[in-house]
C-alpha cells in the first residue's frame, strides 16, 4: 500500500512538471523570450508557486507590460533565485573593501618612513648641537630641521585626508549592503516586509518571548473575495487594493509590531507583548479601520466598494514550534472565512495541544 501511494504522489508531481513544462515554453514563446536556463527557471518558478515573492513581483511586471523583456528577466532571476543582488554586492563590497584599506596601508607606510627620516635629521641636529660647530652649520640644520618638519606635515595632511575619504567609502559600501539587504526583504509592491523577512522575524520574535517570558501573539489576515476584485478590475485595481490594506495596517501599528506579507492576499502580523484578548482587540480595530477605506478607479475617480479582511488570531504557547504556531493562526483564519468573512476569530490552544507540544517539549 506505502509503495502505490509513492506512486501516485510520483505520477501527481510527474504531471504537473509536465504541465509546467507546456506552460513555461509557451510563455517563453508569447514574450519573445529563449529558453535560456535562467530564463526557464524564472518561468518554472512562476507556474509552481514555489517562490511566492517571485510570483507577486512577475504578475507586478506582467499587469503593467503584459510582457517580460529578457532584462526584467535576469532581474528576476538575480533577486529571486541566483541571489545574486546579495552576492554581487558583497563581491563589490569586498573589492572596495580591499581597495580602500590597501591605500591607507599605503599612506600609512609612506607616513612611517618619512617619520623615520624626520627622527634621523633631528637625531643628527641634536648631535651637531652636542659638537663645536659654526653659525652657518647651525643655521643649514636648523633650516633642514624645518624643510622635513614641512614635509612631515605635509605627509600628515595626506594621511588624514586618506583617511577621510576611506571613512566615506566605507560607509557608502555600508550603506549600499544595507539597501540591498533591506530590498531583499521587503515586498516590492507593497513595502511591507516579505516571507523571507517574516520568517527571520518570527524566530527573533519568539527567542525574545522565551527570554523575556512574555506572550507573542500572530494575527493572520486574507483579503475577502480578493479574486474578485482581480477578475472584475484588473490586476492594478487589485494592486491598489493590495497597497492599500498594507498601508492602513501599518498606520495602525505599533513600533515594535512586525507586519509581512505572506504571499497573495495574506498579510500577517506579529504582536510582542500581547495576549489573545488584547490582540482580538487590536485585530477587530484593524478590520473596522480598513473596512471605512473605499477603493475608486483613479482615472475616473468611480468608486468601487469597501476592502473588508478576515483574521485569524493564534498566542503562542511555550515549547511550541513555529509550524504549529502558524497552522494554528492560519485554522483560526480559515474559521472566520467560513464563518462569513470580515471578522476575527481567536484561535485559544485545546488540552489536547498543550499535552502535544508539552510531550515533544520533555522528549527533546
Amino acid at each position: 500500500m506505502h509503495d502505490k501511494g509513492d506512486n501516485v504522489v510520483k505520477n501527481m508531481q510527474q504531471n504537473n512538471a509536465d504541465k509546467w513544462l507546456n506552460d513555461v515554453l509557451e510563455h517563453l514563446k508569447r514574450d519573445g523570450l529563449p529558453p535560456t536556463p535562467n530564463n526557464y527557471a524564472v518561468y518554472y518558478h512562476y507556474y509552481s508557486g514555489e517562490n511566492p515573492n517571485l510570483k507577486m513581483a512577475m504578475d507586478l511586471l506582467i499587469s503593467q507590460h503584459e510582457k517580460l523583456t529578457q532584462d526584467q528577466c535576469e532581474a528576476l532571476y538575480r533577486s529571486h533565485l541566483g541571489l545574486e543582488a546579495e552576492h554581487d554586492m558583497l563581491r563589490e563590497a569586498n573589492a572596495a573593501i580591499e581597495i580602500e584599506v590597501s591605500k591607507v596601508l599605503a599612506a600609512i607606510d609612506s607616513s612611517a618612513s618619512d617619520a623615520d627620516k624626520f627622527n634621523k635629521t633631528l637625531d643628527t641636529f641634536s648631535g651637531k648641537l652636542n659638537t663645536s660647530i659654526s653659525l652657518e652649520q647651525i643655521r643649514e640644520a636648523v633650516t633642514k630641521v624645518v624643510s622635513e618638519t614641512r614635509v612631515m606635515s605635509q605627509q600628515n595632511q595626506r594621511l588624514q585626508t586618506q583617511l577621510s575619504q576611506t571613512t566615506q567609502q566605507l560607509t557608502e559600501v555600508r550603506y549600499n549592503l544595507d539597501q540591498v539587504h533591506k530590498e531583499s526583504q521587503t515586498d516590492p509592491l507593497t513595502g511591507v516586509g516579505n516571507r523571507k523577512f517574516f520568517n527571520t522575524a518570527l524566530v527573533d520574535r519568539i527567542d525574545e518571548a522565551k527570554e523575556t517570558n512574555t506572550p507573542l501573539t500572530l494575527l493572520m489576515i486574507d483579503i475577502d473575495h480578493f479574486k474578485k476584485f482581480n477578475d472584475s478590475y484588473g490586476h492594478l485595481i487589485g494592486d491598489q487594493v493590495l497597497r492599500l490594506v498594507a498601508r492602513t495596517l501599518v498606520e495602525n501599528l505599533k513600533g515594535r509590531d512586525v507586519i509581512a506579507r505572506f504571499g497573495g492576499e495574506e498579510f500577517v502580523i506579529l504582536l510582542p507583548q500581547t495576549r489573545i484578548e488584547d490582540a482580538e482587540k487590536v485585530a477587530n480595530q484593524l478590520r473596522i479601520n480598513l473596512s471605512t477605506k473605499q477603493i475608486k478607479r483613479r482615472s475616473t475617480q468611480e468608486t468601487l466598494g469597501a476592502i473588508t479582511i478576515s483574521i485569524g488570531a493564534a498566542e503562542l504557547y511555550a515549547g511550541e514550534e513555529t509550524d504549529g504556531f502558524i497552522s494554528r493562526a492560519d485554522e483560526a483564519l480559515y474559521k472566520a472565512k467560513e464563518t462569513g468573512r470580515n471578522r476575527v476569530v481567536a484561535e485559544p490552544i485545546t488540552p489536547e495541544q498543550i499535552e502535544e507540544i508539552q510531550g515533544k517539549f520533555q522528549t527533546e
